[in-house]
């Protein structure tokens, strides 16, 4: 192999592997990205899933959640868009990210490998 494509592969693998959980998934499609002007206010509501899933975002950062077995029934919000390639929201120690607009935002988590495109979607009730 020449020098050229051992050097192609060689970043094409450290793109590849720097990578965390959802960014080949955002790279590829399957992970719609977050509004960048969102706010704590515009998340700030009832999210629901089909699968039963609820969690309550109130503006103060505090939370509480139901049917979620990997999230506590109370606690804090964080939010992080600074980072492309892990969460935008975190309950705790559970991950969630953002899609939708600051109108109409929804949360998504990743069932599995994240790369399988396997997402559990939560929608906010109307205002």
């Amino acid at each position: 192999m020449g020098r050229i494509p051992r050097f192609a592969a060689a970043l094409a693998f450290s793109l590849l592997v720097s990578m965390a959980p959802a960014g080949c998934s955002r790279y590829f499609g399957c992970a719609p990205q977050p509004p960048e002007d969102i706010t704590e206010s515009d998340l700030a509501g009832i999210y629901t899933s089909l699968e039963g899933g609820r969690i309550e975002l109130s503006e103060d950062g505090r939370y509480s959640a139901s049917n979620l077995p990997e999230a506590n029934e109370e606690g804090t919000w964080t939010l992080d868009l600074d980072s492309k390639s892990t969460e935008d929201l975190r309950l705790e120690d559970l991950q969630l990210w953002i899609s939708g607009n600051r109108e109409e935002p929804w949360l998504y988590r990743f069932e599995g490998d994240p790369d399988g495109c396997d997402l559990t979607r939560f929608h906010r009730a109307a205002r």
